[in-house]
């Protein structure tokens, strides 16, 4: 059994383990999503960058940052399904970059639809030297206490 709206307290925080983006998880995710822009893929001609090297991509990184995040058991079953992201790509990830999230809950409150609720998440995505590149807020539709099961 997962988290329910009501088990989320103002004040929450959580810190997920550090993952390392490799150059595997870059070609695969250009594989995935159809982008082979040259600043990813392109070693020769990311060398020629601001970067000097190849960067991940910002939405990678991104679902990285939020897969650490549910590694933590936070959501569980109770999770619904996504409802709105709002995210800022502050600066690169480079192949051998280790990212981890620090997750702040901002509010959770019961949905108008019974054994429902909307639940907000404020991420700020670290590198292994400090650094926060990105930034953002999840919100999610989760189960209630009491609601029926799902199907």
């Amino acid at each position: 059994m997962g988290g329910r709206v009501e088990d989320f307290v103002a004040g929450q925080r959580w810190i997920t383990r550090g993952r390392t983006i490799g150059e595997g998880d870059i070609v695969q995710f250009a594989g995935l999503a159809g982008d082979w822009t040259p600043i990813h893929v392109d070693e020769h001609f990311a060398r020629g960058t601001v970067h000097g090297t190849r960067i991940a991509h910002g939405p990678l990184t991104m679902a990285v940052a939020i897969g650490l995040f549910t590694q933590l058991g936070v959501f569980g079953d109770g999770v619904i399904g996504l409802l709105h992201l709002d995210w800022n790509f502050r600066a690169p990830v480079k192949i051998g970059d280790t990212v981890h999230a620090e997750v702040a809950l901002l509010d959770a409150r019961l949905a108008s639809k019974p054994g429902t609720g909307v639940v907000r998440f404020a991420f700020d995505v670290r590198r292994d030297d400090g650094v926060v590149v990105q930034q953002g807020a999840l919100t999610v539709l989760m189960r209630a206490r009491g609601a029926p099961p799902q199907a």
